[in-house]
C-alpha cells in the first residue's frame, strides 16, 4: 500500500499575519503620545517664568484684558486635537529632519528671549519666549506624528499661536486699525439711519452731543474672542479648506460691524433719550454683551450655510 506524503494528510498550519500595534503606557497612551507629552512638559519647565507670567496676567484680566483668553487656549486646542485624533493619527510618519529644524528654531527663540541681543524690552522678550514655546510644541508634534498629522491638526495649533502676547507696537497697530474701522462703520450707519453727524477723525458732532470713538471703543477684546471662537467652530463643524477660510474672512468684518452698531445705538439713545447712555451708564458698560451674542449668532448662521454648501458640493461631486 502506497504511503501518502505527510503534506497530503496533514493540513497546512495557517499562521496569523503579524500585526503591529503601538506600545501603550497606561491611560490608553501610546509611547508616541507619552513622548510628545514629555517634550511639552520639558519645554514648559524650560519656559517656566514666562509661562507663569502669562498665566498670572490672564487670571488678572482686569489689568491685562488682552491676556484673558490665553489660559484657556491650551485646553481648547488639546480638546480639538482629541476630537480629531482619528484623522490626525490616520497617516503618522514622524519627520525627524523637519522636527529637529523646528525644535532648533524654537530653542533659539527662547534663548534669544532670555538675552538682550534682539531687544531689551521685557514685553517683547516675553512675546519671543512664548513664540519659542509654541514652536517647540509644534516641533515635538512633528517629531512624534509627522507633517501630515500637523497639517490635519493645523487649526488647534493656530489657536496656540494666540498664546503669544502681542508686542506693544503690534497691539497698538491692531487697536488703531479697529478704532478707525469702527469709526468708518459708525459714519456709514449714521448716514443709513438719517442721523446728522459731522466727523473729524475719531470725533463725531451729533445733534446736541459730541462723541469720540476712543481706543476703548475699538472692541479688540471681543473681536479677539470672536476670532478664536470662529477658529474653533471652523475646526469642529467645517471640513473643507475653502469653507474654513471663508468663515475666518467673515469674522473681521463682522467684528467691525458689531462695534459700529454698538457705537451708533448708544449714540442714538444719548441724543433721543438721555446723554448718560454714552457717559458711563450700566447699558454703556454692558452693551457689548448682547451685541457680542448677536455676532455669535450671525457667525453660527454663516457656519450653517457653509456646512450646507459643503454637503451640496459633496452630493454634486458624487
Amino acid at each position: 500500500m502506497a504511503k501518502q506524503s505527510v503534506s497530503a494528510v496533514t493540513p497546512e498550519l495557517q499562521l496569523p499575519e503579524p500585526a503591529w500595534t503601538p506600545a501603550r503606557v497606561g491611560l490608553g497612551l501610546t509611547m508616541r503620545d507619552a513622548s510628545f507629552l514629555l517634550l511639552v512638559a520639558l519645554s514648559v519647565a524650560w519656559c517656566w517664568r514666562p509661562v507663569t507670567t502669562v498665566i498670572g496676567r490672564s487670571l488678572n484680566s482686569a489689568d491685562y484684558e488682552h491676556y484673558s483668553h490665553i489660559i484657556l487656549l491650551p485646553f481648547v486646542s488639546a480638546y480639538l486635537l482629541y476630537l480629531n485624533r482619528r484623522a490626525i493619527l490616520k497617516d503618522v510618519h514622524p519627520a525627524l529632519r523637519t522636527g529637529l529644524f523646528l525644535a532648533a528654531a524654537g530653542a533659539a527663540t527662547i534663548w534669544l528671549a532670555g538675552t538682550t541681543v534682539i531687544t531689551g524690552e521685557p514685553e517683547q522678550r516675553l512675546s519671543l519666549a512664548m513664540l519659542g514655546l509654541v514652536t517647540l510644541w509644534g516641533a515635538g508634534f512633528v517629531l512624534c506624528y509627522g507633517l501630515r498629522a500637523l497639517q490635519t491638526g493645523a487649526l488647534p495649533f493656530l489657536l496656540l499661536l494666540f498664546m503669544v502676547p502681542f508686542p506693544p507696537a503690534v497691539l497698538t497697530a491692531i487697536i488703531v486699525f479697529l478704532q478707525k474701522a469702527s469709526a468708518d462703520m459708525s459714519e456709514l450707519l449714521f448716514a443709513l439711519i438719517g442721523m446728522p453727524a459731522l466727523r473729524e477723525g475719531f470725533v463725531f458732532a451729533l445733534p446736541g452731543l459730541t462723541i469720540e470713538v476712543a481706543q476703548q471703543c475699538s472692541g479688540i477684546r471681543s473681536s479677539l474672542a470672536l476670532l478664536l471662537i470662529g477658529l474653533a467652530i471652523a475646526d469642529l463643524f467645517l471640513r473643507s479648506t475653502w469653507s474654513r477660510a471663508l468663515l475666518v474672512l467673515v469674522i473681521i468684518p463682522l467684528a467691525i460691524v458689531k462695534n459700529g452698531i454698538r457705537i451708533v445705538s448708544l449714540s442714538w439713545l444719548a441724543v433721543h433719550v438721555d446723554r448718560t447712555f454714552v457717559t458711563g451708564s450700566a447699558l454703556h458698560r454692558n452693551s457689548g454683551i448682547p451685541v457680542f451674542i448677536a455676532a455669535l449668532l450671525t457667525l453660527g448662521c454663516v457656519t450653517w450655510l457653509l456646512r450646507r454648501c459643503e454637503m451640496w458640493s459633496g452630493k454634486s461631486v458624487s
